[in-house]
């Protein structure tokens, strides 16, 4: 291996850097200058950066499973219209700091329409926490004797 590879290698890791294929990351670009091949590589270890703070956001958010509107028929539930639902998806509720809940019966779409706004809001890079009123009350009720759930509490007041 080149000497001059292996310094960029020790200095990244020393800086905490992601490993970056460089052959992958410079090819085809001969004519590059030295402060266009810092901006490419600053560059894709800030891809990396953000890919790994999204991975864990969403894992953080303990969604069932990713949905989006376009997913949702919004002819079977006739109580919201498509409209509301691009109005909140826009997220400007999320920047007035405003919390949705969903109410009513089982089979209407809630966890639906809920796991869709919370992908929406983890794409612009919100933190989100899904759960439900019951599980809620219940970490709420066990946050002083379990640490887990204290640590969920954590998230959940973070989001």
């Amino acid at each position: 291996m080149n000497e001059r590879l292996e310094n960029i290698l020790s200095i990244s890791s020393a800086l905490r850097f992601a490993q970056v294929d460089f052959e992958a990351i410079y090819k085809d670009r001969d004519d590059i200058t030295p402060l266009a091949a810092v901006e490419i590589y600053l560059s894709e270890q800030l891809k990396i950066k953000t890919e790994k703070q999204n991975a864990i956001r969403r894992k953080r958010a303990e969604l069932p499973n990713e949905k989006t509107l376009e997913q949702f028929d919004f002819g079977f539930q006739k109580s919201i219209s498509k409209e509301k639902m691009l109005r909140l998806s826009d997220m400007t509720w999320v920047e007035q700091a405003y919390n949705i809940c969903f109410l009513g019966p089982p089979g209407i779409g809630k966890t639906h329409l809920a796991t869709a706004l919370a992908v929406k809001a983890l794409d612009m890079g919100y933190s989100v926490v899904f759960t439900t009123v019951d599980k809620l009350i219940k970490d709420l009720k066990t946050e002083l004797i379990s640490s887990q759930n204290k640590r969920k509490l954590k998230n959940i007041y973070k989001a």
